[in-house]
């Protein structure tokens, strides 16, 4: 079965949410793993070898969460061979501006992995500590369905 790691780090619990959504809709047809930065190693996600990695993080004054990048350059420095797919979500309370999406040249700048999936998901939260905006469950389905999708490209 295709091993899928999502990452994350979460302040108010809206990342997480987002991405437990996300699990519990891939869980259906791959194996996924899923963890708060704060709380994994990442030699745990570089020993599973994922085929596909999923990072979560909340925009801070337009930049992704400093936590999941300092865990996502550590990742890079313990894998043999760059993860072959990733996936990014962010969750903000600011109007979106795609210049806030950096995950994916992280990644792939330090050779993380090989390819990022073009489509985002953003999810616009009301207040900075939430809840998110009504219907952003459909856009976690949405976003869900493009991964399984480009993961058995």
């Amino acid at each position: 079965m295709i091993k899928i790691w999502i990452i994350y780090h979460t302040k108010h619990g809206n990342c997480k949410s987002a991405c437990e959504n996300l699990k519990r809709i891939l869980c259906e047809k791959f194996d996924v793993s899923i963890g708060d930065v704060a709380n994994i190693k990442p030699e745990v996600v570089a020993k599973d070898s994922p085929h596909l990695l999923i990072v979560g993080s909340r925009i801070i004054i337009g930049s992704p969460d400093k936590k999941v990048k300092k865990f996502v350059n550590k990742l890079g420095s313990n894998l043999k061979n760059p993860i072959s797919k990733a996936a990014t979500l962010y969750t903000h309370s600011l109007e979106w501006d795609s210049e806030y999406a950096k995950m994916a040249r992280i990644l792939e700048d330090n050779k993380i992995v090989k390819e990022v999936l073009p489509e985002i998901l953003n999810i616009k939260m009301v207040k900075t500590k939430g809840p998110a905006e009504p219907n952003q469950d459909k856009n976690i389905n949405a976003f869900a369905e493009k991964v399984a999708e480009y993961i058995i490209k």
